[in-house]
């Protein structure tokens, strides 16, 4: 299956990258054409074009899979739970820093299979780079029309800097209360705040070292940036310590998740206890 990934990649990057070029299209727009949907989370033009981008490119590739993306309809559970491979995207994950125009904002396509992310795809448009890795594949990173480059996280090194990510749009009193707790420990930690799935790819490319979500995601947030972490030699896990994981339930909303760089170090110790 390592081949057919490495063959299917260039062509998911591509589809990634034109999908950006849509949601840039919008951004310099005055009109972002902001609607709410039912869950209450808010929904613009550049999600829905860029959405139509990637279902149509993925429909027209040689392997055909069910696809579940965020701006499309949901197949029912009673049909996806027989998944046994598919794709799940985010067409634009960061609406909000879309709206706020602070350029945090990406694309993120996933192939699912068994439960777990082959591979995933994400892309930046404002900065035009793109991330892509799988457990079979590796972890990269390709700055505009530039050679990819391999990325891996650093190792964990508190005496020399702790750094942690933290939602720009999204926060809680247990998040909250939970970076005090890891300060407390780590006098010098500075933590950041950044937008969608560009957390988990700093993670992936040695820039941070932990990135805790306590609060709700959707699968689709996450399935591409696991793909990326674990590609790299990071983890991904939910609030038992177990790699993390997808289509199990008929809710698509994801549990706590902990996010880090270097997976010899014991990920009690950066876990709530109460998670």
């Amino acid at each position: 299956m390592s081949s057919d990934l490495e063959y299917l990649t260039p062509e998911l990057v591509h589809i990634a990258r034109e999908a950006g070029k849509r949601i840039l299209a919008v951004y310099h727009q005055d009109d972002l054409g902001v609607q709410t949907k039912a869950d209450t989370t808010p929904v613009t033009n550049a999600d829905l074009a860029a959405n139509a981008v990637i279902v149509d490119g993925l429909n027209s590739l040689s392997i055909k899979y069910p696809l579940l993306s965020e701006e499309s309809a949901h197949p029912p559970w009673q049909e996806r739970k027989n998944w046994q491979r598919y794709w799940l995207i985010d067409p634009l994950d960061g609406t909000k820093e879309f709206i706020n125009r602070n350029g945090e904002f990406s694309v993120n396509i996933a192939l699912i299979e068994n439960n777990y992310p082959l591979l995933g795809i994400v892309h930046i448009p404002t900065t035009d780079i793109t991330y892509w890795g799988g457990r079979s594949l590796g972890a990269w990173k390709q700055e505009k029309d530039g050679v990819a480059q391999t990325i891996q996280p650093r190792k964990f090194a508190p005496e020399k800097e702790v750094i942690v990510l933290g939602s720009r749009s999204y926060g809680t009193a247990e998040a909250r209360n939970y970076l005090n707790s890891l300060k407390a420990i780590y006098p010098g930690l500075t933590s950041r705040k950044v937008g969608s799935a560009l957390k988990s790819c700093l993670i992936a490319e040695g820039q941070a070292d932990i990135y805790p979500r306590l609060g709700p995601t959707s699968e689709w947030d996450t399935g591409a940036v696991q793909g990326i972490v674990e590609g790299g030699g990071g983890v991904f896990l939910n609030p038992d310590g177990q790699r993390f994981c997808y289509n199990m339930k008929e809710s698509l909303i994801n549990p706590n998740f902990l996010v880090l760089g270097d997976k010899t170090i014991q990920w009690q110790r950066f876990w709530p206890p109460h998670s």
